[in-house]
């Protein structure tokens, strides 16, 4: 009787969690083994798409901080605080490209995981290239929704503030900032499925978006919200800390040379890309891998993909972790 009992209990956990609806703790937790489990794929590729995304969007915001210094310095002092505005807005372009690819390429990663497998970075490249022009249209259609809901919310309050309406201007902007703020979570949320959905079931974007929206429908909408943003705030503690002597040597820099001239900002962009390069080889496995599983979980809830996927670990068992 010993052998039958064993060999069902690690059928039922051949990976990094249980093959179960998940509970928060689950989902955290295999998150950390999914990255332990196989580093070489989740930080190495990770550390490639970063690299590849934002060695360009160094490039691009140091001679974007270029051109705008010279062009502000006609308008004069008052203006120098917004030479290094474009060079952010480029990074964070470039990263949401980066982390949308991310989602869905680790997610090929973990769901190899659930079942105790270790792709390579030559496999998991073999099985997702195929997707990589969707998901890099989730990730510029996302980009595109974040600026278009900027400019609407926030825009106004500029536009007040400029015109020297302080009162008025405060006050929408406040309302924006806060409509923004709801706006930009509810969205997240509802298309957070998509790009493990595409990866994972080989469909394209709108089907993608149409299979996330239905995954996060109802109850699991919050659930899925909560404990994104917990996710959230454990990678953002854990970048804070691992970027904390970037950030002592920004400061140092901004210091020396001023913070606001253009010398100073070319140098800040830069220790900004390493810095951010360098994080999210760590964090953004983290997240995906959260995001990965909440998909996951979800399918179990709804289609009882725990089934399948013992069915799966049982017919092509793998070592146990």
């Amino acid at each position: 009787m010993a052998g039958p009992q064993t060999s069902m209990l690690t059928a039922h956990k051949p990976g990094i969690v249980p093959l179960r609806p998940l509970s928060v703790g689950d989902i955290l937790d295999g998150a950390i083994k999914a990255v332990r489990f196989n580093p070489k794929s989740m930080v190495g590729m990770s550390a490639m798409v970063l690299a590849l995304f934002l060695v360009p969007s160094a490039a691009a915001g140091i001679g974007t901080t270029h051109l705008v210094a010279r062009a502000l310095n006609t308008i004069g002092p008052e203006a120098e605080p917004l030479v290094g505005l474009p060079s952010t807005l480029i990074q964070a372009f470039f990263t949401g490209l980066a982390t949308a690819l991310l989602s869905g390429v680790l997610g090929y990663v973990v769901g190899q995981a659930i079942l105790g497998r270790r792709p390579d970075v030559s496999a998991t490249w073999r099985s997702t290239r195929g997707r990589l022009p969707t998901l890099l249209g989730l990730g510029l259609l996302s980009a595109l929704f974040s600026l278009l809901a900027l400019a609407l919310l926030i825009g106004p309050g500029v536009l007040l503030l400029v015109n020297s309406n302080l009162g008025a201007g405060l006050s929408l902007l406040f309302l924006g900032l806060l409509s923004l703020t709801v706006v930009v979570l509810a969205v997240s949320t509802k298309i957070s499925m998509a790009a493990p959905a595409i990866v994972l079931e080989d469909i394209r974007l709108i089907a993608g978006l149409r299979r996330s929206f239905a995954l996060t429908k109802g109850a699991a909408f919050w659930r899925i919200l909560g404990i994104t943003l917990l996710a959230g705030l454990i990678a953002s503690v854990a970048g804070w800390l691992l970027g904390l002597p970037f950030s002592i040597a920004g400061a140092i820099i901004a210091g020396v040379s001023g913070q606001d001239s253009e010398s100073g900002q070319m140098i800040i962009t830069f220790v900004s890309h390493l810095s951010a390069l360098l994080t999210g080889a760590i964090t953004t496995p983290f997240v995906a891998a959260v995001t990965g599983l909440l998909y996951v979980d979800r399918r179990m809830r709804l289609e009882a993909l725990d089934v399948v996927l013992l069915r799966e670990a049982q017919a092509n068992p793998a070592q146990q972790i």
